[in-house]
């Protein structure tokens, strides 16, 4: 039942006061500590309150943080902002180009990049089942060579939900990964992931004898799905940015990791082949006893006894929804981090926690799977400490599709000054919570504005007043009738709230009313103070200055970490 307007009212003064006292507010508490992270600047004391600047004409927003970037080399940033077209404006805010590529949306972050080192910079974005790229020349956007590409496979024309670049094979050369939202199994196969090159060419690696890509495939023996450890995978659609790519092994190339719709993660290396999990766990099957597994051809469940006795001891009843906890990997973009300091990167997910039939999600968790080192003893095994996944409080839904639930993207990165990543999410339970590097919850903030629903976007981080100390911003968004949902919320790192802003002069739209996107973080003017850029559902994007401020610190200024999107801080 929604809570009344009096309620509601007094919520949010209780949240105000929050802001003027530093008092814990709505359940939430602070923790850990706020010490310096980068190098200190011309800092004028506290934190000064974002002034609006101005707003920008735009379309729906989904997922696609703005990137701000100077395109053409001349000194002056321009921004980039993707909503069902690609806008870029000029340092003032005035459009300078739309790209109108593509009939449907641009639901994950665009990348921005010089892939092939010509000098041109390109902007990449999927827009429904395909892939474009335009060139910017001559402050215009031209649609390039090769583009665009289509991810249709299984006669079933998909949506592209989750995008990154990264030169996989350090070629000098840079790749455009997708996920898309492929369900069909019919003979023709149907993929999810798909990597292209520069070229707009299905990417084929050098020296590989089998077809490289799109995964999974049909394809038995040597580099093939179908029966790859005997049983082969099966994959299903990927509905949220579950995408990342960077170094999980001890070779130069880099990996993907694709999490999944059917209770898999997979983590690929450059050349498509799935990497084996490590020979702790292995098939139960009758049919491929003892057989190895891949990192996705097993479901993962919460509880670590679960799957010992099932992958490894290989005893007692099947594990069912009924009786145990399985994880759901819907739409969990992975992130890869180091989070132990020994050198070596970690894979973390936030999936949902389902139980029962049918499935109920019981809550959101971080999990932590060590990487594909050495001989592999550890591969997808959990990291040391992360043993019993802490978790969020009940999710906040509502029947129906709008709006949309968050995407448990998570930020990491070191906000306490410790040397270690701290990894920053909302488990759409209405709380961004903060964990260390050990799983240990050191603080969790109460965003909800006392709405029955309301949902937050990715966090981004950036330094704001020059002291040193990083601040966590995020924004919020609800349902498509209740038209102050959407806030700009700053924290500071130790969880404290600073500032609370409500969204100017929102309209109606029946996604949602708010801003999704993560918040982006630049100096679009080139005045030396930041720009808070806030993408919204329904009446475009809302610019804000930050006095006093300076770009000494970006640690994530945009969604997935940076203009490459890899789920780990990229330029």
């Amino acid at each position: 039942m929604i809570r009344s307007k009096g309620l509601a009212l007094l919520s949010l003064f209780l949240l105000t006061c929050g802001s003027d006292e530093g008092l814990p507010i709505g359940g939430s508490s602070t923790g850990g500590e706020a010490n310096r992270v980068c190098e200190k600047g011309d800092t004028a004391g506290e934190v000064q309150k974002p002034t609006f600047w101005k707003n920008l004409k735009g379309e729906t927003s989904w997922f696609a943080s703005p990137i701000v970037k100077d395109l053409d080399g001349d000194g002056q940033n321009e921004l980039i902002a993707a909503y069902y077209s690609v806008f870029v404006f000029d340092h003032q805010g005035e459009l300078l180009a739309k790209a109108d590529g593509g009939e449907g949306r641009i639901y994950a972050p665009h990348a921005v990049v010089d892939l092939e080192g010509d000098g041109i910079e390109d902007i990449i974005y999927g827009n429904g089942h395909e892939v474009y790229v335009y060139e910017w020349k001559n402050k215009k956007l031209e649609l390039k060579n090769g583009f665009p590409v289509s991810t249709t496979s299984g006669d079933q024309k998909p949506e592209v939900r989750g995008l990154a670049v990264a030169d996989l094979d350090k070629n000098g050369s840079i790749e455009i990964v997708v996920t898309t939202t492929q369900t069909t199994k019919t003979k023709d196969g149907g993929a999810q992931v798909f990597v292209f090159s520069a070229k707009g060419k299905t990417y084929q690696p050098a020296n590989t004898d089998f077809p490289a890509w799109p995964r999974y495939n049909r394809n038995k023996g040597e580099g093939g799905d179908a029966d790859r450890n005997g049983m082969g995978h099966n994959g299903y659609g990927a509905f949220g940015l579950n995408l990342a790519i960077g170094n999980i092994d001890d070779d130069k190339e880099l990996e993907i990791i694709a999490t999944y719709d059917n209770h898999h993660i997979q983590a690929f290396n450059h050349d498509g082949v799935a990497i084996n999990a490590s020979p702790w766990f292995t098939n139960r099957d009758s049919d491929f006893k003892d057989e190895r597994l891949t990192w996705g051809q097993f479901i993962r469940w919460a509880d670590p006894e679960v799957e010992k006795k099932h992958y490894h001891d290989h005893t007692g009843e099947w594990p069912h929804p009924d009786n145990a906890e399985w994880l759901q990997w819907t739409a969990s973009p992975p992130n890869i981090v180091d989070l132990d300091g020994d050198g070596k990167n970690e894979v973390l997910g936030i999936p949902n926690i389902e139980k029962n039939t049918p499935y109920q999600t019981q809550a959101y968790a971080p999990m932590v799977l060590q990487g594909n080192y050495g001989e592999g003893q550890d591969s997808a095994m959990r990291l040391p400490g992360w043993e019993q996944l802490p978790r969020g409080g009940k999710p906040l839904e509502l029947d129906g599709y709008y709006p949309p639930k968050g995407i448990p993207a998570a930020t990491t990165v070191d906000i306490q000054g410790d040397a270690k990543p701290e990894i920053i999410v909302s488990l759409n339970d209405g709380f961004i919570h903060a964990f260390d590097a050990s799983s240990k919850e050191i603080w969790k903030f109460n965003y909800g504005h006392g709405k029955q629903i309301m949902y937050a976007s990715e966090v981004t981080v950036a330094d704001l007043n020059q002291d040193g100390s990083p601040e966590l911003l995020f924004t919020t968004y609800g349902a498509p009738d209740l038209l102050d949902s959407g806030n700009l919320v700053i924290l500071a790192a130790n969880g404290k709230l600073l500032y609370d802003i409500s969204l100017p002069n929102t309209g109606n739209n029946g996604n949602g009313n708010g801003a999704p996107a993560a918040p982006a973080i630049g100096d679009l003017t080139g005045d030396g103070n930041l720009e808070i850029f806030v993408q919204t559902f329904e009446h475009g994007m809302d610019v804000f200055r930050v006095p006093g401020s300076a770009n000494n610190c970006l640690l994530w200024p945009t969604a997935r970490g940076g203009n490459l999107r890899l789920g780990q801080p990229s330029k």
